[in-house]
């Protein structure tokens, strides 16, 4: 393998481990209710999750494929009762380039608009995002979101009887800015790069170009 081969080969397999990854929420290890809010951590993201004007958060399976067998809802009772659920706030220790929210529940309910909208650090509308989810929808529904700097999202519906009663998880979450190289990934740059290094210094010197053969001597006249 060339020099230029092997530094591209020792780039591709390094470079990928300093890419943010994206991840996502799915809630599949959470069940049962919580007091206000809620920390969960997945790799270096960090989310907490907060009942609007409400004191709990329900996990729980709502029936619905698409949410798996945990979602989030928001709730004034414990245990849920009519009429008495709330908007969610998720909000992330650092800026997201984008999000994907899946909703739902298991029918009966007229749940209308379907809203996530995103502010950022300091509490700035950046824009949302809506779906309408009708009269006994049963088999969820996403909402996607990219919006630059945005820290947390709230998540609601405008239903007139019940609001705010659909399940939510995060199916993908992407964070913002520059990624910067895990050290294990320093490592093996370091390593890679004084591989090259040595194999360059191995490499035999090329010969020397044979002189050209001295033509006859000009003869004199």
């Amino acid at each position: 393998m060339n020099t230029k081969a092997m530094i591209a080969a020792l780039c591709a397999f390094a470079l990928p481990a300093a890419a943010h990854a994206a991840t996502a929420f799915d809630f599949e290890g959470e069940a049962g209710y919580y007091d206000g809010s809620r920390i969960i951590a997945d790799g270096d993201l960090v989310l907490t999750i907060t009942p609007e004007g409400a004191d709990y958060l329900y996990f729980g399976d709502l029936g619905v494929a698409l949410l798996g067998a945990s979602a989030v809802t928001a709730s004034a009772y414990n245990p849920l009762q009519s009429d008495g659920f709330a908007p969610i706030r998720f909000a992330f220790d650092r800026a997201i380039a984008s999000i994907t929210f899946n909703f739902g529940d298991a029918g009966g309910d007229d749940d209308g608009a379907v809203t996530v909208a995103a502010y950022g650090a300091g509490g700035d509308f950046l824009g949302s995002a809506s779906s309408l989810y009708g009269p006994g929808a049963a088999q969820g529904g996403s909402l996607i979101l990219a919006f630059a700097g945005a820290r947390y999202f709230i998540a609601s519906t405008d239903a007139a009887q019940n609001p705010h009663s659909l399940g939510w998880d995060i199916g993908a979450v992407q964070a913002a800015g520059a990624a910067v190289p895990e050290p294990s990934a320093w490592a093996l740059m370091i390593l890679g790069f004084g591989a090259v290094g040595a194999a360059v210094r191995r490499r035999p010197l090329p010969a020397p170009a044979p002189r050209p053969a001295a033509g006859p001597a000009p003869r004199r006249c």
